[in-house]
């Protein structure tokens, strides 16, 4: 066992961060002392982490701040508080840290929280982590690293409130970093351009190989099975144009899955679109949120992977989400929409699946209909999905890209 300590920060909740996760469980199987310190915004969650906790019992987890449900003054005097540095922002501009403490419910509580735990690294995971990383390994004259998981900046509208804020947190504390990774290449090479003095890697969001399985699963229907999962459904994920080439089939020809949180009106909305559409009922099915081990298995009973981003924002230009990689594992072909990143990907690996533009609908049905029409085509870019997973975009490679990084930190 090593005698380093490894703090990592998060201002959301384990389960809600796959990466967070995956970084704690790797430093903890090669020996170093984790405490993951983390705040609890997301109930949903909850019954994930109370598994999590206890499987992984010797990582220490430490909540910082209160719970929305369970300790509900608390917390409403926590969204007061953020409220009035919002006031004091508009004012002020970044004085008393009030860009971090207007945007982030429990910053002031993660810093203190973290101070309290004396350690070698401190990572932080969600831009309401940074200061709280940096403060602490100034304090305890350790080292500071971060992860980017999006272009953080890039998240809001231009000249938005929000995105001056971020941008003035970014400026203030990622300067004072001793590294950081990224979730895909542009989002590391646009933080470069921002910040070229620090050092950087990529760490994409595999998920580990002992998900994947063992062979393609053939759906027992004539369908053409397609699949997407997020946190939570939504609009702007490009689903829309999903259902609107599938009303250009043949009725019944096409089924889309939907797996992550839905509140009622969004049903409603999907549920009215595909009526609009003249698609049948039984062509939308929604699930709701499993435990990540779960993903893979309910993917790989589809042909299809969806990863329909719309660049709407320029953070969707850059960013590969987790989809990608669950997809593969799972032997999924992949219908990448056309942004910059999910372009960069596809032309590595071209020959696991279809490349589309986001905004054309004729071209998505184009696609389909391609598929439709050649079965072994799917088959062939399904059986090259799941090789690519299983030989090299899954975590057992890429957590040696982090662990690597991280004995390296702690030599100098």
């Amino acid at each position: 066992m090593h005698s380093r300590k490894i703090v990592l920060i998060s201002s959301g909740q384990p389960s809600a961060n796959p990466r967070l996760v995956k970084e704690a469980v790797s430093l903890f199987n090669n020996g170093y002392h984790v405490k993951v310190i983390y705040c609890s915004l997301s109930p949903w969650a909850d019954i994930f982490d109370k598994e999590l906790f206890q499987r992984y019992a010797q990582i220490e987890w430490i909540k910082a701040g209160s719970h929305p449900v369970n300790q509900k003054e608390a917390y409403l005097f926590a969204r007061l508080r953020m409220k009035y540095f919002d006031v004091v922002f508009r004012l002020l501009g970044h004085r008393f840290d009030a860009a971090i403490k207007s945007m982030v419910l429990y910053s002031q509580e993660l810093l203190q929280t973290a101070i309290k735990q004396k350690a070698d690294i401190y990572i932080g995971h969600n831009l309401g982590a940074l200061p709280a990383v940096v403060k602490a390994a100034r304090f305890h004259g350790a080292k500071a690293g971060f992860d980017f998981e999006d272009f953080h900046r890039g998240e809001a509208e231009e000249g938005s409130p929000e995105m001056m804020k971020t941008r003035m947190i970014e400026e203030k504390y990622v300067a004072m970093l001793d590294y950081f990774s990224a979730a895909s290449p542009l989002i590391e090479k646009a933080y470069n351009q921002l910040f070229p003095a620090i050092p950087s890697l990529t760490i994409n969001n595999c998920f580990p190989s002992a998900y994947a399985v063992s062979e393609i699963k053939e759906p027992d229907s004539r369908v053409l099975k397609l699949f997407w999962f997020s946190q939570t459904i939504g609009k702007k994920r490009g689903l829309e144009i999903v259902l609107q080439a599938m009303s250009l089939l043949e009725k019944n020809i096409v089924t889309l899955t939907l797996l992550g949180n839905c509140t009622v009106e969004m049903k409603m909305y999907f549920t009215a679109l595909t009526q609009q559409l003249n698609l049948a009922p039984e062509q939308l099915i929604f699930v709701s949120p499993v435990k990540e081990g779960e993903l893979v298995e309910i993917a790989a009973a589809h042909h299809i992977g969806i990863a329909t981003e719309l660049p709407h924002i320029a953070n969707r230009e850059l960013c590969l989400t987790n989809k990608l990689f669950i997809y593969l594992l799972a032997g999924n072909a992949i219908l990448f929409s056309n942004t910059k990143a999910q372009e960069h990907f596809f032309n590595n690996y071209p020959t696991v699946g279809s490349l589309f533009d986001a905004e054309n609908v004729q071209a998505l049905k184009k696609v389909l209909e391609n598929y439709i029409l050649n079965p072994h085509l799917l088959h062939a870019q399904r059986k090259q999905a799941l090789k690519l997973g299983k030989e090299k975009m899954n975590w057992d490679e890429e957590q040696l890209v982090f662990l690597n990084n991280i004995e390296k930190l702690l030599q100098h």
